[in-house]
This record gives structure tokens, C-alpha cells and sequence, in this order.
């Protein structure tokens, strides 16, 4: 499998995570943040014939070399160091800039198989490589529930203060 840049050329339109929401934030709005500098999105595509051939001979045969089968999202952000767990926030200015990332998703079928936690760590380096010549304090997520909070929770994700759903991940 390989994580590459957004394009036209991904196959986007039969992309199911079973979250509409995310479903049709990449078919509609992805492309479009992506060329007005809003946002830049991640695609998980497989990488070459012979994984194509493996997704065909275990029952995914729809899957092509374009196919969408995961996405994240990153953008830069800032958030009050008030949002935060007050132990970091005793670090950081009033205002600290962080890398948001707005969307993870793998399709349904493809779902507890560890592609979510390869996208996210490669969400984690590109932000990292990123804050390197940026400068950004850490990563800010909006879980869209209370499983992907636990699923980032899982990865040194902290919870803010007083929202259970908003997680943050310092870099340093």
C-alpha cells in the first residue's frame, strides 16, 4: 500500500467509511480545499500488481490502482492553550499553533485490519516533518465519536479539558 497526495485520477466516488459525513467530505470537498490551500488530504492506494492481485484473490474486486481505500486530512490551525489538559497548558502561550487533523477514514470493508493506524502515523510524520520548518506545538483532532476517540486515545492522544471528544497529541 502507498499514501500518496489527493489527485483527480483517485477513484473517490465509491469510497464508504460508513460515516456519511466523511464520505462525502472526500467525494465533494476535498479536492477543492486541496487547490484553494485550506487543507491537503492523504490517500491509502494500493501499490502495484501484486497487491492488486491480493485484494482480487481475497474477495475485494472492485479494488483498482486508484481505488481510495483510506484518507486523512491535515490543515494548520490554532487553538487556545484554555482547550487543553491545564498540565500543557502551563507550556504554551494563550495561542498556540497546531496541526489539525480533520478527517481519518478507511473503508468499511477494510475496517480493524491496522490501516487506520498506518494513516495515522503517517499523519503523525508528515505533521512532525511539517512543524520542523513551521513550527507547531502538536496535533489537534475532532473525534466523531467515542470510538475514534479511544482509537486516538490509544496513541498518546490527550483528552481537553471538559471534551471528551477532542483529543491532542503534543510533538515535543
Amino acid at each position: 500500500m502507498k499514501i500518496q497526495a489527493l489527485t483527480g485520477s483517485h477513484d473517490r466516488i465509491l469510497f464508504d467509511c460508513g460515516v456519511d459525513d466523511l464520505d462525502i467530505w472526500l467525494q465533494q470537498t476535498a479536492l477543492q480545499h486541496q487547490s484553494k490551500g485550506v487543507s491537503r488530504t492523504f490517500v491509502a492506494v494500493p501499490q502495484g500488481i501484486n497487491e492488486l492481485e491480493n485484494f482480487h484473490s481475497t474477495g475485494y474486486p472492485d479494488i483498482s490502482e486508484t481505488t481510495v481505500l483510506g484518507f486523512f486530512a491535515l490543515a494548520s490551525a490554532f487553538v487556545l492553550a484554555d482547550d487543553i489538559s491545564t498540565d500543557l497548558a502551563k507550556r504554551y502561550p494563550r495561542q498556540l499553533p497546531v496541526t489539525r487533523l480533520g478527517r481519518l477514514a478507511i473503508r468499511t470493508d477494510l475496517q480493524g485490519q491496522g490501516l487506520g493506524r498506518l494513516l495515522l502515523a503517517d499523519a503523525i510524520t508528515r505533521s512532525r516533518n511539517a512543524a520542523l520548518s513551521l513550527g507547531s506545538a502538536g496535533i489537534f483532532v475532532d473525534a466523531k465519536n467515542a470510538a475514534a476517540a479511544n482509537f486516538y486515545a490509544k496513541y498518546g492522544f490527550q483528552i481537553c479539558k471538559e471534551q471528551p471528544l477532542r483529543l491532542y497529541l503534543p510533538m515535543w
